[in-house]
């Protein structure tokens, strides 16, 4: 069945013509927003076409158009440039690459997408809608790990609340250069196993024990420095603190 624009717009009840009825999540806001746009719209009598406003009165689409807008509106001139560490494996990075970018799936970024959550919460700590920056720098276990980090590192990154911050934060260091590398190695594999602690926590029958976390970070962190960088330091100095290893 083929129906026009008009057709469409004109039945008394805009809702009741969709296909199905809005979901969850998001859904309800955007069809009110959607009615609320289109009551005073009066559409002419004339055939459907499909209209490319990018292009001025005409509505001719074109690839330069197209282009133009995202460089006008889209592209950044300055953005940061994505931290690569060779001291953690590929999969690390680009999981570090997606909590810069807010592309994590967390429960807050699933809602914004209309997907329907019995809760936004931490599964964690259950205290607050579970964001990027909630699960890997405020949430009290994240903070709890990073105070065992500063103590084991001799650092204080207590005061970082967000991936700006701690960018803010790892810049303003003062440590040997090749020291502050497997310092980062170590965070960003803190951070992946915050995030595998979570999911297991979801989905596991059986999750991992908050009290083993740090020690996973330790043993993994010097797994990867020590085959990826050809290192040769001994465990027992990587445990007693990293910072006075000799490089």
């Amino acid at each position: 069945m083929s129906i026009t624009v008009d057709e469409k717009v004109s039945q008394p009840g805009l809702v009741s013509s969709l296909r199905r009825m809005p979901r969850g999540g998001i859904e309800p806001q955007q069809i009110a927003d959607l009615c609320l746009k289109m009551e005073d719209i009066i559409l002419p009598n004339m055939i459907d076409r499909w209209f490319w406003s990018l292009t001025g009165s005409y509505g001719e689409f074109s690839v330069a158009s197209v282009r133009n807008f995202i460089a006008d509106h889209a592209l950044v001139d300055s953005a940061p440039k994505t931290r690569w560490s060779k001291t953690v494996p590929k999969k690390i990075n680009i999981h570090v690459w997606r909590v810069k970018m807010d592309n994590i799936p967390t429960r807050f970024n699933l809602s914004r997408k209309g997907i329907d959550l019995d809760s936004i919460y931490c599964p964690i700590c259950n205290m607050t809608a579970e964001t990027t920056s909630h699960i890997f720098f405020k949430c009290p276990m994240a903070k709890d790990i990073y105070k065992k980090i500063d103590g084991w590192w001799d650092v204080n990154m207590l005061e970082v609340y967000s991936y700006d911050d701690w960018c803010v934060w790892f810049k303003s260091l003062r440590i040997q250069a090749k020291t502050k590398t497997y310092l980062e190695g170590v965070i960003l594999v803190t951070w992946w196993t915050i995030w595998t602690f979570r999911n297991k926590l979801i989905f596991w029958s059986s999750p991992q024990s908050k009290d083993h976390i740090v020690d996973d970070i330790v043993a993994r962190s010097f797994s990867w420095c020590n085959s990826r960088c050809n290192l040769n330091f001994s465990w027992v100095d990587w445990l007693k603190n990293p910072l006075i290893i000799s490089l």
